[in-house]
């Protein structure tokens, strides 16, 4: 049997089944295993496939083993084990060895002048325009992303039954390890929600329940994959390309964790009690474990000299303790 009709298969089977993935990762499994079978060639039958052919796909946009790397190695490992099982492949010619990994990518927190320009890149980065991208649709995606602190995935799952603007809510629905949260937002938030509403009745969108909020002109929702390739352009186009970090260029998700930075910055400068707030930030995030959220405390010197100073007068303190028992 061919590997088209291989991938066809299996993505009916998956549909059938009903995998609780969200939709941004059920599109970007579909898309890495046809893009695969492209590569190979459509009409290849799977016991000629090797492990050469899957290599060469897996670093076929560079040799650098990334999170994508990984996430294309899962979907094609996962389509050969299913059709061994049923016998469509005699073998799962998947690499088992796995290269080494390199250091995980830093958090990049934006400034407030890189982040005007990334927002305004995103309506300016195209030299033509696109019959399928709205640049209008690209702001509200980065604007929403950083104004809420949310995943990117969170994002483009938004659905308009989600949205609750009179108690000014989003309803965030079966995200990362399948947990579903409520997000408030403020009257600065209400504000560019209004604006992605009146955008999408201009334009005469449908906005039904069940509707995607940030589609592309063809009425679909954005794709993940094509997202991350327009946010290469736009952060050239905002000067934020910096040829020394090499693979560790400022990315989407950074948007976020500069949104839980920020937060972070205010309750300190307004004097609260960070570390007792930490565990509300947590929740609000959707971190599974609050020392996910504790990471942000180092990304901020402010805090961290605080931090030290609290720690010298503790231990002076117990070190006079400690004399005044001697005596």
């Amino acid at each position: 049997m061919n590997i088209q009709t291989v991938t066809e298969l299996y993505i009916t089977f998956r549909d059938s089944l009903k995998y609780r993935d969200s939709s941004v990762k059920k599109s970007r499994i579909k898309h890495t295993i046809r893009e695969f079978a492209q590569f190979v060639g459509v009409s290849k039958k799977t016991e000629l496939i090797t492990e050469e052919d899957c290599t060469s796909f897996l670093n076929r946009r560079n040799t650098t083993v990334t999170n994508a790397w990984k996430k294309d190695h899962c979907a094609i490992k996962k389509l050969f084990e299913w059709a061994c099982l049923r016998g469509y492949a005699p073998i799962n010619p998947v690499p088992k060895q796995l290269p080494v990994f390199p250091d995980a990518h830093p958090a990049y927190i934006y400034n407030n002048d890189e982040l005007k320009r990334l927002f305004d890149a995103s309506l300016t980065y195209m030299k033509a325009e696109s019959l399928v991208t709205d640049p209008r649709c690209i702001r509200f995606i980065l604007m929403t992303t950083y104004a809420m602190g949310l995943r990117i995935s969170e994002t483009l799952a938004i659905r308009f039954k989600h949205i609750d603007r009179k108690q000014q809510i989003i309803h965030i629905e079966d995200s990362k390890f399948f947990k579903s949260r409520y997000v408030t937002y403020n009257h600065q938030v209400a504000r560019l929600i209004d604006e992605v509403f009146e955008w999408r009745k201009s334009d005469s969108y449908p906005m039904e329940p069940d509707n995607y909020v940030f589609v592309s002109k063809l009425g679909k929702p954005v794709n993940f994959v094509t997202l991350h390739c327009i946010f290469a352009k736009i952060r050239k186009k905002a000067n934020l390309y910096f040829p020394e970090l090499k693979r560790y260029q400022p990315r989407i998700h950074d948007l976020r964790h500069s949104f839980a930075t920020n937060v972070l910055k205010s309750w300190y400068k307004e004097g609260k009690d960070v570390q007792a707030l930490l565990p509300k930030l947590s929740i609000y995030l959707g971190h599974s474990n609050v020392a996910y959220t504790s990471v942000y405390l180092s990304m901020m010197p402010e805090i961290l000299e605080k931090a030290n100073e609290l720690f010298y007068i503790y231990k002076n303190q117990d070190n006079e303790n400690s004399t005044d028992n001697r005596d």
